[in-house]
């Protein structure tokens, strides 16, 4: 079965939806189509620093930390350039379209960054997060 195939096929899950919690069906939530799992899998690359992932210590990115540099007119380049890598190294079957960096109007200090992209299973299709640099997981 080709990965198109398995996206038409309502009854097929594809990965884990991250943050990993239950849902009403399974034990872990699950994501149905491969843009949902390309979502999840670029937020956790993002969010995730190098050398907190057991067995791969290469895995993640500086976004986090790049959010806590000076605010001036080469952060925004700096952050474009580290979602790019890591998603080159990472996650090659995404396209990066566009990176921005955005700050809240009620705190300008505040750095949220915007990653449209698409697929290699399906490029027509841009999709979009926001990452919030300062996320921290919620603890139980």
């Amino acid at each position: 079965m080709s990965a198109l195939e398995t996206d038409l096929n309502p009854n097929t899950y594809i990965g884990l939806s991250f943050p990993i919690r239950r849902d009403r069906f399974n034990d872990f939530a699950m994501t149905k189509t491969s843009l949902q799992q390309a979502k999840h899998n670029l937020k956790n690359l993002l969010l995730t620093f190098p050398g907190e992932r057991v067995g791969q210590p290469e895995f993640g990115s500086r976004l986090r930390a790049l959010c806590f540099e000076q605010i001036d007119d080469e952060l925004p380049g700096k952050l474009e350039e580290e979602v790019k890598q890591a998603v080159s190294v990472w996650l090659p079957y995404i396209n990066i379209q566009e990176v921005n960096t955005l700050t809240e109007e009620q705190d300008q200090n505040k750095i949220h960054v915007e990653i449209k992209f698409s697929t290699t299973l399906n490029p027509q299709t841009q999709e979009a997060i926001t990452v919030d640099a300062s996320y921290t997981a919620e603890r139980v």
